[in-house]
């Protein structure tokens, strides 16, 4: 019958071997991932901070896109003030020129054909953008009580001068809120996933250098391991039972 009896340079040659082997797959692991951190045993609680940190980029990844839609929306909406400046500014010179003493009733029905397709433009342009436009503009279409055939061409004018009014402030107010808010809060997100991100890289990133070098250290350890673990089994012949000290 064998007997058991440990052998304590057998069993700490198959440590240091172990130790070793160990040692060069976590630091193979580390190179290939680029992480210090690749299991919670690695550092418990660097990977809890970690995690959040990685949480807080999602937050502001997300902040960040809601800035460029909003942003996006905007600058369509600013487009479609842009656009309807120049159609009110039309406008009002269509109505102008209807109120000339010179006009002639069929000029008028003409400029008033004109005003009635320039109204179908800023429908489109409130469709497609997203502004709106008051209903006292309405009133200048063929039959409302601003035509320029039969209405009151001057509440038509002062009808537009004030819609021209409303859209510069309009557009002045977007492009404050641009400057002031979109653009303030971009620049903090960037800085904070800057921070947050540095921050990460600090807590979960491998440092290169020192894995290289721990790379090296631990395949010279694994070859020394073997080389020992090796020599002790031609030296007692009895291969790896000899080590584990069974007789």
């Amino acid at each position: 019958m064998l007997s058991v009896r440990p052998s304590g340079v057998g069993y700490t040659a198959l440590n240091n071997l172990n130790r070793s082997t160990n040692g060069l797959n976590n630091t193979t692991l580390k190179l290939a991932t680029g992480l210090r951190i690749n299991s919670a045993k690695d550092d418990p609680a660097g990977l809890i901070a970690a995690e959040q940190l990685r949480g807080d980029l999602v937050d502001i990844g997300a902040r960040r896109r809601t800035i460029g839609y909003e942003r996006s929306q905007l600058s369509v909406q600013q487009s479609g003030r842009q656009q309807a400046t120049g159609v009110l500014h039309d406008l009002r010179g269509r109505v102008v020129e209807a109120t000339g003493d010179s006009t002639s009733a069929e000029q008028k029905a003409a400029i008033q054909t004109e005003i009635d397709s320039a109204l179908d433009g800023l429908d489109r342009i409130a469709d497609t953008t997203g502004i709106s436009f008051p209903a006292a503009l309405e009133a200048l279409r063929s039959g409302g009580e601003g035509n320029v055939v039969s209405g009151d061409p001057a509440a038509a004018a002062e009808a537009i001068d004030a819609e021209l009014s409303r859209i510069t402030q309009a557009s002045a107010a977007a492009g404050a809120y641009e400057k002031y808010t979109l653009d303030v809060d971009q620049r903090i997100a960037e800085d904070q996933a800057v921070v947050t991100a540095q921050s990460l890289s600090e807590i979960a990133d491998a440092d290169y250098a020192e894995e290289a070098s721990n790379l090296t250290r631990n395949e010279i350890i694994l070859k020394t391991s073997l080389r020992t673990v090796g020599l002790l089994n031609q030296i007692k012949g009895e291969g790896i039972l000899t080590l584990l000290g069974v007789k």
